[in-house]
């Protein structure tokens, strides 16, 4: 289990690039990528896309980069931690603190570093599911033309 959860924390703020060819016309393969991709939102990821000539014909380069905002919230989250941690040792070694809190803060705070890793798992694996929803419209929307 530990190595899945590493997977997919590490997935939510993993910057990919991946490339999709087609053997349709550009205009063609443009509107039809704008459909498919019109009505989809990505709260996980960022999406860049571009066109480039490839060997095969029209390409489609799509960058997928995390969101800003969830970096800044890991960041807080970690530095959050590192005060929750600081503070319940100061909890258990200050004689000048009630018992039930150098009892209660150090337990929220074990309970927290061990919810933590859920907590990125989950975040990671709706980002993997959203990056799966995109491709599969992207091979869709650029497939060859049943012969």
């Amino acid at each position: 289990m530990g190595s899945e959860v590493r997977r997919a924390s590490l997935a939510l703020m993993a910057r990919r690039e991946e490339r999709f060819t087609t053997h349709r016309q550009l205009a063609d393969a443009r509107e039809r990528l704008d459909q498919a991709l019109a009505s989809m939102s990505f709260s996980r990821m960022e999406v860049r896309r571009e066109w480039v000539d490839g060997p095969k014909g029209p390409e489609l380069v799509v960058r997928l980069d995390p969101v800003p905002r969830v970096e800044r919230r890991l960041r807080m989250l970690s530095l959050s931690m590192v005060v929750l941690l600081a503070a319940s040792v100061w909890a258990i070694a200050s004689d000048d603190v009630p018992r039930t809190v150098a009892f209660l803060l150090p337990m929220a705070t074990g309970l927290l570093v061990l919810g933590l890793p859920i907590v990125g798992a989950a975040l990671g694996s709706q980002r993997e599911g959203e990056e799966a929803r995109l491709r599969k419209a992207i091979r869709t929307a650029l497939a060859d033309e049943p012969r």
